[in-house]
């Protein structure tokens, strides 16, 4: 009977021996009765047999360790409940683990406890990665913060730098035109033309500083909305009604009753600024622009295409930059600003814009996220 007792205790401690978790048992008073070969490693001792008898003051870890472990233990055994799962940390020789830890209790016979048997495995790795990226995330959310104090301090600089500028170009406007009214007989071609110059000058100066306003003001948060996406497309055309009718351009919508989640003012701003560089960079009789809509899985496809001069560049960084032109100004007028207050717009709803070149013309793609 002995020896089958004793087969079978050496059988229960090869499986232990061999299973990748940390195994232990204890009696009431926190003495070791057994081990796993694993924890009597990194208990700091050579084998499972040298453990019993021992407490956990008498091993490898610290003092604060052996108090928390014993602490758990008390709980456990007093209460009668499973403590699964928990966290712990382990510190040796200045070095310190991660675990992850159950503790049950033990009973006789007679279903009383007479100790605790422990598991746990190693979660250092995991548990370092998961603190680094706590800590990355707390410095991304400081430099957001940081972020967001610069952009609110540079728009408010880029808004009072619009609006004090805007006052010495009225300043020139105005006298431009009362030195016009006022001399006007005794100027000559070249006088008349140099003032010409100074006014169109001064209104264009007027423009930039308007735009840049507005592309300051792009990543200031606005409410997000279920909108008509027809509707809103319709109210566009109303806006630009007098342009379409002056070069006698044809819009073509091609969208269905399709709601869509925007910040509708932005957007709107958006097909403004297409339509009328479709307008705009057009040298047919009759200007043509055809706008077509897709609703793909993750997201809202729009085109905005027109039979106008077309883009010759490859470079799409360039033609989306702030204040880039690929066209004579006095050709085709504009600041170069309007694509690219289009990028930032379509940057923000989640999506994406870029162009497709034509024979005759150019398509304007863009997306909207559905889930921003």
């Amino acid at each position: 009977m002995n020896i089958k007792l004793l087969k079978r205790g050496n059988l229960l401690q090869l499986v232990l021996d061999n299973i990748p978790s940390y195994v232990f048992w204890k009696d009431r008073d926190g003495i070791y009765l057994g081990c796993n070969k694993k924890f009597a490693e990194s208990a700091g001792l050579n084998s499972p047999h040298e453990i019993i008898g021992k407490s956990d003051y008498d091993l490898a870890w610290t003092k604060e360790d052996s108090d928390y472990y014993r602490k758990v233990d008390k709980i456990v055994m007093e209460s009668g409940q499973a403590e699964i799962n928990f966290e712990e940390s382990q510190t040796i020789n200045n070095e310190t683990k991660w675990l992850r830890t159950s503790k049950i209790p033990l009973y006789d016979d007679e279903n009383q406890i007479i100790g605790i048997m422990g598991t746990y495995e190693d979660i250092t790795q995991r548990k370092m990665m998961e603190l680094k990226l706590i800590e990355g995330n707390k410095n991304l959310r400081d430099l957001n913060s940081k972020l967001e104090i610069i952009n609110t301090d540079l728009e408010q600089f880029t808004y009072a730098t619009s609006h004090d500028m805007q006052e010495p170009l009225r300043t020139i406007s105005s006298f431009v035109g009362l030195f016009d009214r006022k001399y006007e007989e005794i100027l000559d071609e070249n006088g008349k033309e140099y003032l010409e110059r100074i006014k169109e000058s001064a209104q264009r100066m007027s423009t930039i500083t308007n735009q840049i306003l507005s592309y300051s003001k792009i990543d200031s948060p606005k409410v997000l909305e279920e909108v008509d996406i027809e509707l809103l497309l319709k109210e566009t055309l109303k806006d630009l009604a007098l342009l379409i009718q002056n070069t006698q351009a044809e819009v073509a919508i091609n969208l269905p009753n399709q709601k869509v989640i925007c910040q509708p003012e932005r957007i709107k701003m958006v097909f403004h600024d297409l339509i009328i560089n479709g307008i705009k960079f057009n040298q047919s009789e009759v200007p043509s622009i055809e706008i077509d809509f897709e609703d793909k899985q993750n997201e809202w496809h729009f085109t905005v295409s027109d039979n106008g001069i077309g883009i010759n560049s490859d470079d799409e960084d360039y033609i989306f930059a702030p204040f880039k032109r690929l066209n004579n100004r006095r050709k085709f007028a504009g600041n170069g600003i309007g694509l690219s207050i289009c990028r930032r717009t379509i940057n923000m709803h989640g999506g994406r814009i870029w162009y497709v070149k034509k024979p005759n013309g150019t398509t304007f793609c863009f997306t909207i996220s559905k889930t921003i």
